[in-house]
């Protein structure tokens, strides 16, 4: 993971802000605690926040991406495999909110399946992106600029074969 954390973290000052929005178990929360930042953390899941809650020592709420109401409080906002989860048809309107929740010039760490459309898998839903899909989502997003947008393999060892597109932007403009 210390390849998706350096470059979101280049951005970020010491002791900074960040929200570690659509968290899971609480393992990129515990990091970031871990190297002195300050973290809010949020899931969807009752079980996930649960668990989180308990690695990291603080209170995870339970919450979606449409309840989220932080206005400029973060200097950067980490969605690491967690906006694959939201549909096309809901995308925008999350994005404006986690650009919100964002101090002016802060960043947001997005990833997200390298494939372009939706689909269901197990039981979930998965919305996917490649470059250019995702260079076109952020266009309308005026309140988003693309700093840097790359590929990286599944590290773990049941998906080799799958790619993420993981992609930095930083809020512009108030």
């Amino acid at each position: 993971m210390s390849a998706l954390y350096r470059p979101f973290l280049a951005h970020i000052p010491k002791a900074g802000r960040i929200l570690d929005a659509g968290c899971g178990s609480g393992r990129d929360s515990r990091y970031f605690l871990q190297q002195g930042y300050k973290i809010e953390a949020f899931d969807a899941s009752a079980e996930m926040c649960r668990l989180a809650s308990i690695l990291i020592g603080q209170n995870v709420p339970r919450k979606t991406f449409e309840e989220l109401d932080s206005l400029s409080a973060f200097d950067g906002v980490w969605a690491c495999a967690s906006l694959l989860h939201i549909g096309r048809d809901r995308i925008d309107p999350v994005l404006q909110r986690l650009s919100r929740a964002l101090k002016p010039t802060g960043v947001m760490f997005l990833s997200f399946k390298l494939r372009d459309g939706e689909w269901e898998q197990g039981g979930r839903f998965f919305n996917g992106y490649d470059e250019n899909s995702f260079r076109e989502l952020i266009k309308k997003h005026p309140s988003f600029a693309l700093c840097s947008i790359w590929t990286s393999d599944d590290v773990r060892p049941d998906r080799k074969h799958e790619k993420w597109l993981n992609a930095l932007i930083r809020r512009v403009g108030d």
